[in-house]
């Protein structure tokens, strides 16, 4: 089951939900036009910050988004001036950021690397200039390789990318070029995303013809070029992501932000999401009592996602049996682990009946 301790909880996800313009696939709690909220929003996140820290030592954070380098340098020492006040950040500890390529400067890595970032995630994408107008993104390749080349500059210790896979664009051949451009840059770590149309996203109202499945092919271009899947939709070259290892395996985490989430023992805490109402009242939360059946579930769920697997303690014996029997499966110690993270969801729904 999902691990609990009387200690505060060790990661801290915080959301910036502003963004230039809203991508035709995002369903993320992300807004454009609302700039003018910066500062106010930034005041409350402090306070929200203030409050759910007790203390303790931070071996993580995360700022996600929305796009976290629409924030000026000035916000970003005021977030960081507060989580010092409130917690200890471990000497090896982990800060990640998101950023869209087209808005990152050189001053502005220098500046979050003297707060403390350690690792920088590009929000690529696609190298294919035809399936960046599809995915209504606004920036280019030349884009990418400024940002990577100011974030080496400033020494930023790990550096990762996302792309996009699965468009209507795509073939096996696009992604193998588009593998091949990614592996030639500075980075050590890539996040592959399957496209999915989700209901509040602009291009599910669009008329799509039935979606490729390249996972495979995805996966072994990436593998050839040194990227081990550890996670299904991660791959790792030398160096895997701290913040998410902590949520697959069920450790605790803060969210501050409008929209954020957290989670302490077998409480979930979601913040306000629309933003004008989180800055009004930062502090509150919606509380989510989990039982133990809901925690045991989202242990098998995440775990068989990735390297880490499940404990076969959650698992009924003759389930267990039938999968590595099947080969469907493996153990590692007394954990199952998939072989194929692409049918985790499936094993993990046949496992709960």
């Amino acid at each position: 089951m999902l691990k609990t301790s009387h200690t505060p909880p060790k990661s801290l996800y915080i959301h910036v939900p502003f963004c230039q313009s809203k991508c035709g696939y995002c369903a993320f709690n992300s807004f454009s036009g609302l700039d003018v909220l910066q500062d106010s929003y930034v005041k409350a996140l402090c306070q929200d910050i203030s409050a759910s820290l007790k203390g303790g030592c931070l071996e993580s954070i995360f700022v996600g988004g929305g796009t976290p380098n629409t924030l000026t340098i000035r916000h970003y020492a005021e977030i960081f001036d507060t989580i010092a006040k409130h917690a200890y950040l471990s000497p090896h500890i982990e800060i990640t950021l998101e950023a869209n390529p087209d808005l990152v400067s050189l001053e502005w890595c220098n500046a979050l690397k003297s707060f403390g970032m350690t690792r920088l995630s590009i929000g690529v994408q696609s190298f294919l200039e035809s399936k960046l107008r599809f995915l209504q993104r606004d920036h280019s390749c030349a884009n990418v390789y400024r940002a990577l080349d100011f974030a080496r500059q400033s020494g930023i210790a790990h550096l990762s990318i996302d792309l996009i896979y699965n468009t209507p664009l795509d073939t096996p051949q696009s992604l193998e070029q588009e593998v091949a451009q990614a592996s030639a840059l500075p980075i050590d770590h890539l996040s592959a995303y399957s496209l999915t149309l989700e209901d509040n996203t602009r291009l599910a109202d669009t008329s799509l013809e039935i979606l490729p499945r390249l996972d495979a092919h995805m996966k072994a271009c990436l593998g050839m070029k040194g990227f081990i899947q550890y996670e299904v939709s991660n791959y790792a070259r030398d160096y895997q992501c701290l913040h998410n290892l902590g949520y697959w395996q069920g450790l605790e985490y803060m969210g501050c932000g409008a929209g954020a989430v957290g989670r302490v023992g077998q409480t979930r805490l979601y913040k306000l999401k629309d933003v004008r109402s989180y800055i009004a009242n930062p502090i509150h939360a919606r509380l989510e009592q989990l039982r133990i059946e809901d925690m045991n579930f989202e242990a098998v769920f995440l775990g068989l996602r990735c390297t880490l697997g499940v404990n076969t303690a959650l698992l009924a014996p003759e389930k267990v049996k039938t999968l590595l029997e099947e080969k469907v499966c493996y153990l590692q110690r007394d954990r199952l682990v998939a072989r194929d993270f692409f049918l985790a969801d499936e094993i993990a729904l046949w496992l709960s009946h």
